[in-house]
């Protein structure tokens, strides 16, 4: 029983910041990233490209399992998903690429004003 407590104690802050995106990620269908990015940086101290670059495998698993359940509801367009995992499929390797030469400072300032604008969007319509 040491074992899983010793295990959750270390771990406790990645269970956490896992826990609450996972949970945004499923009701919102997104919104994973802007939580486990600032948290990863703040919380666990990890170098801002290197949480951008985490968080996208993290984000991955989050939307396969939340995929599955809203398959099974059949709550999604299957035209959209084609078209949109088009363009994902060239845009995210541009952007693999891109955040090896954007500087840290001008990723925070841009990460920042998608989150801004993006909510500012949301509460508007």
């Amino acid at each position: 029983m040491q074992g899983i407590k010793g295990f959750f104690s270390r771990y406790k802050r990645h269970i956490m910041i896992g826990l609450i995106s996972g949970a945004l990620n499923g009701l919102f269908g997104a919104g994973g990233g802007s939580v486990v990015v600032p948290a990863m940086e703040r919380f666990l101290d990890i170098d801002e490209k290197k949480s951008h670059a985490t968080a996208i495998l993290i984000i991955l698993i989050f939307s396969l399992i939340s995929s599955f359940i809203y398959i099974k509801q059949d709550l999604y367009d299957l035209g959209i998903f084609i078209y949109s995992a088009i363009g994902g499929a060239v845009g995210g390797p541009v952007g693999a690429k891109l955040l090896k030469n954007i500087p840290k400072k001008w990723l925070k300032i841009v990460f920042g004003g998608v989150i801004i604008i993006t909510a500012v969007k949301m509460i508007m319509d």
